[in-house]
This record gives C-alpha cells, sequence and structure tokens, in this order.
C-alpha cells in the first residue's frame, strides 16, 4: 500500500482529497502545514506529498525545500496544489523541487491519474 500525505491548512480539502485517494486504497496521512507535515515525517513514510503553496507557519514552498534537504524523501513525488496563477511563485516552486502543478479546485480524475502515474514510476524505478 502506497502512502499520501496530504498538506492544507483547508480541514475540508484535506478530507475532499483523502475521500477522492482513498477510493484507490491509498494510506492517507494529513498535516495542517509545512511545519506539522515535518513533524509527522518523523514518524511515518511517505511516498508521495500533496502540498497547499500557501498555508501559514511553513507555507507550501519551504516545505518542499525542507523535504528536499531530507535524504529520505528527496526523490519523494511532489504535486502542489494551489489557486494562484503567480508564474513566479510557479517557478520558485519548481525551483524548491515541486514536481507537478495542479489547480484548486482539482478534477478527481485528474488528481487519481496524475496520483497513480508518479507512484507507478516510483514502482517501476525500484521504489
Amino acid at each position: 500500500m502506497k502512502t499520501v500525505l496530504i498538506i492544507d491548512d483547508s480541514p475540508t480539502i484535506r478530507k475532499l482529497l483523502a475521500y477522492i485517494l482513498k477510493k484507490k486504497n491509498y494510506i492517507i496521512a494529513e498535516a495542517e502545514d509545512g511545519m506539522d507535515a515535518m513533524e509527522k515525517l518523523s514518524h511515518v513514510q511517505v511516498d508521495l506529498v500533496i502540498v497547499d503553496l500557501n498555508m501559514p507557519n511553513m507555507d507550501g514552498i519551504e516545505f518542499v525545500k525542507g523535504l528536499r534537504d531530507n535524504y529520505y524523501y528527496m526523490d519523494t513525488p511532489v504535486i502542489m496544489l494551489t489557486t494562484t496563477k503567480d508564474e513566479k511563485l510557479k517557478k520558485d516552486a519548481f525551483e524548491a523541487g515541486v514536481n507537478m502543478f495542479l489547480n484548486k479546485p482539482v478534477q478527481p480524475g485528474v488528481l487519481l491519474y496524475k496520483v497513480e502515474s508518479f507512484l507507478q514510476e516510483g514502482e517501476d524505478n525500484g521504489r
């Protein structure tokens, strides 16, 4: 079973994403911001991260920078969810190590397809 970490300051968004992903039997871990996620990563191993861009305490870009500095998570796929159209923020996020952007609201079928494709790639590469 693959574990997906959902990081978003909106409980509604976390519940919606978890509902969609649980249909495909993914194990879900949740965090309300980047700091909460970093703490959870110390005792939960994840295969993919879905992170919001704008959050209090530690935003998505700072979280991804911290994630990429961790040996165990340097290659973990990261999908960033956002409502922003700001190209500079997107560029900063890609430079931090984000693999893909999806705009909110995300269609369930698109989300599942993207998650499955990243996790399948990991299996193909021996992960």
